[in-house]
């Protein structure tokens, strides 16, 4: 009996210490599933995006490749921004108004607002910006002086009417005059973001942490590292292995390959940018504007934006200029664009004098052969196949078209001499208002690489500047796009979309509009490590 009873004693041991383990697991279990769900002041929670180029700098007055680095708008904040349905919001900014026709813009503060080391933001820190800005010619602005009446008050007073103004506040970054030593020179990134900069290694990593004094709601991860991947293949094995867990610019048969796996979310945003070739107006053969809309019939947009680039990360420009959904609100909606007509091409370069004299397949005209240069860009991975993609339907009309590669320097060098005939480009989208593309390319904000030179056009585009009033922009801006039509300035290509694709543990993901939005969802994402 007695050993009975002992034996019972130790089984009843057993079984107790059987159900603390089973318990321990439990909670175990369960403590891993709640580090599952980071919240705001969670430590360790790290995310590492792929990006496809360092940033050119923290200085804000430095231009990146194509604008201002877009990684800086997570460090600094503008005093506007654009939603996710490209609408005008506030961010340090509580309101914006005009007053004599747009030669005055008050713009009022939000208060109770510090930047991350604990300066006060205030109407002194923006004009200190502003100006610093202006002087460093980030902004072309007509501007007289800036007023500071309070504390919380900016006031812009300019030479003449500048309707654009809310849209380039989106882009033009705050930062607290303690980002410079005494001698004005830059020394750190400080502004109200919601991160703060770590680190930067060069051509390697870049790396931010989350502002813990941030005014606004907290980025719920704590480090987010932007790790310099160039090659877009590369970049997205990177991403498929785990080494990052964002990625965007990745080849589309990536996007296609990731997205049949059902282990990525694709995440996809209309963009106001276009890629488009610009032909050389001033001089032969491009100075006839027959000839210009001969090619514009002659190349296939659609099945170039389809086979070469792909229709998951553009819109071909079947409406012109403003294709993109981001234009909608300005897009005139009975213009009939160019379809691929080449039929039609052929009878129009007739019309020019250009003929197939010898049966070679090359027109000629006055005993010159009509042979042109592309000059192609290296910005895009598939800026060559683009290029020989046009060659190709060019060909079948009788023009004969040189390939050449060039490096965006090179590139800009050649449009500001004028030594092309065709070249790629692509539009300035910081926005969805395109009056600075417009400007720059056909107007005379920057007269060196016009492309049209046009009176009527470029009168149009000084308007634009003019008028607050948004019905009265929208029928400058449909007047314009019956212009564009019949001057052809060159053959609108396709709206890049923005395409971001991530890791299944990325949650809660939302993206701002325009280009100082690329970044935004590192505000709001959540990421299980």
């Amino acid at each position: 009996m007695v050993k009975k009873s002992y034996l019972g004693r130790i089984w009843c041991f057993l079984s107790l210490g059987l159900l603390l383990i089973l318990m321990s697991l439990a909670l175990l279990g369960c403590g891993g599933a709640k580090k599952e769900q980071p919240k705001a002041g969670d430590n360790g929670t790290t995310v590492k995006v792929g990006i496809r180029k360092d940033i050119a700098s923290l200085d804000p007055a430095v231009f990146g490749q194509g604008g201002p680095d877009p990684q800086r708008y997570l460090i600094y904040e503008p005093l506007l921004y654009m939603d996710e349905s490209f609408n005008l919001k506030g961010r340090l900014a509580e309101s914006w108004t005009a007053e004599d026709q747009g030669r005055v813009w008050t713009v009022k503060l939000k208060e109770g607002v510090r930047f991350s080391d604990g300066t006060p933001f205030n109407a002194a820190a923006v004009k200190f910006s502003l100006e610093y800005l202006l002087k460093a010619k980030r902004l072309f602005w007509p501007l007289e002086r800036i007023e500071t009446p309070d504390d919380y008050t900016v006031k812009l007073v300019f030479k003449r009417p500048y309707a654009v103004l809310p849209y380039d506040l989106t882009t033009a970054e705050i930062f607290s005059p303690t980002s410079f030593d005494p001698e004005g020179k830059f020394k750190a990134p400080v502004g109200t973001g919601p991160f703060v900069f770590k680190e930067w290694k060069k051509d390697q990593e870049l790396i931010f942490a989350r502002n813990e004094n941030y005014w606004g709601p907290k980025p719920k991860v704590n480090t987010v590292i932007f790790k310099v991947i160039p090659d877009h293949q590369t970049r997205a094995m990177a991403l498929q292995s785990g080494e990052i867990d964002i990625a965007d610019y990745l080849p589309v048969a990536a996007i296609r390959e990731m997205e049949r796996t059902g282990k990525f979310s694709i995440y996809k945003k209309p963009s106001p940018c276009m890629n488009w070739i610009a032909f050389n107006t001033y001089r032969e053969p491009f100075d006839d504007v027959r000839v210009r809309q001969a090619v514009c019939y002659a190349v296939d947009v659609e099945r170039i934006v389809s086979s070469v680039v792909g229709r998951e990360v553009a819109t071909p420009a079947l409406k012109g200029p403003l294709s993109s959904p981001a234009h909608d609100y300005i897009r005139k909606p009975d213009l009939k664009w160019y379809s691929y007509d080449p039929t039609r091409a052929r009878e129009l370069l007739l019309q020019a004098g250009w003929k197939d004299v010898d049966g070679d397949g090359i027109l000629e005209k006055n005993g010159k052969k009509f042979q042109v240069t592309l000059i192609a860009s290296t910005l895009y991975e598939e800026g060559r196949a683009i290029a020989e993609a046009v060659q190709a339907d060019l060909k079948k009309v009788g023009i004969a078209v040189e390939v050449r590669v060039l490096e965006s320097a090179a590139r800009f060098e050649a449009l500001k001499q004028r030594n092309y005939d065709l070249v790629e480009l692509g539009g300035i989208c910081a926005t969805n208002d395109p009056t600075p593309w417009f400007s720059y390319y056909f107007g005379t904000q920057r007269p060196e690489y016009c492309v049209l030179k046009n009176q009527v056009v470029q009168e149009l585009v000084s308007r634009l500047y003019a008028a607050v009033e948004p019905e009265v922009r929208r029928e400058i801006f449909f007047k314009l796009q019956e212009l564009l039509k019949e001057q052809a300035p060159g053959i609108f290509l396709y709206n890049q979309d923005a395409v971001t694709v991530a890791r299944e543990a990325v949650k809660d993901f939302a993206m701002e509009g325009g280009m100082p939005g690329s970044y935004s969802y590192l505000r709001v994402i959540s990421i299980t490590n």
